[in-house]
């Protein structure tokens, strides 16, 4: 199995979800744990052992605040980076792409301004892979870790063009009405919900300074 994740997504919709009102870097994400957590949610919900999915590759797609922004951001950021393809050589793969800024001149300098900081190109990057994965024919199956609607059209496109198997996920609270539904697709594809347990199983333990 491969799995791709538009991290900001899975980060931010986890731990608003499931840590609320408490600050968002407390629900880091590992994304190995993550993958590992999803594979064990959805081989919990297949009875035949051929069917289930061992993890061999996560592609991870994240925005990066820039140093004149965020040095302190910026710094963490990169260094997460190294700790999760360190601990997962050859497995983990992190692309951090820069945010978007509006500048404006103060006192005679050019500035970001942080209020309009945005991630930008993260969705096209997270469905060519997508896209790649499924026609390289190295993995049975490929799973797309984003709840962003705008990449419907890359799982269809890989459903519909490889015989990989196309899955998504999603994190599920059975008493929060916003988790239910998965994006709609042409065809209905399989989407591993993933619960809280899922979640603190997919917390880093690291402390980034």
């Amino acid at each position: 199995m491969a799995v791709v994740i538009d991290y900001q997504n899975v980060h931010l919709a986890g731990a608003s979800l499931f840590l609320p009102g408490r600050p968002p870097e407390e629900g880091l994400i590992d994304p190995f744990r993550f993958a590992c957590q999803l594979a064990q949610a959805r081989n919990d919900k297949i009875d035949d052992p051929a069917r289930r999915a061992s993890v061999k590759r996560v592609e991870v797609f994240r925005g990066l605040p820039i140093p004149e922004d965020d040095p302190d951001a910026y710094r963490r950021n990169q260094a997460q980076k190294v700790a999760w393809e360190r601990w997962h050589h050859g497995v983990v793969n992190v692309t951090l792409r820069p945010l978007s800024y509006t500048w404006e001149n103060r006192d005679r300098l050019r500035v970001p301004v942080r209020a309009s900081r945005r991630e930008k190109g993260v969705d096209v990057l997270c469905a060519l892979a997508l896209v790649d994965l499924a026609r390289s024919g190295l993995y049975d199956v490929v799973v797309l870790a984003s709840r962003d609607t705008d990449l419907a059209p890359a799982l269809d496109n890989a459903a519909r063009t490889t015989s990989t198997k196309i899955e998504a996920t999603k994190w599920y609270d059975p008493a929060d009405r916003r988790t239910y539904g998965n994006i709609r697709t042409e065809r209905r594809l399989w989407t591993t919900s993933m619960t809280r347990d899922h979640f603190t199983g997919s917390l880093d333990p690291r402390t980034y300074n």
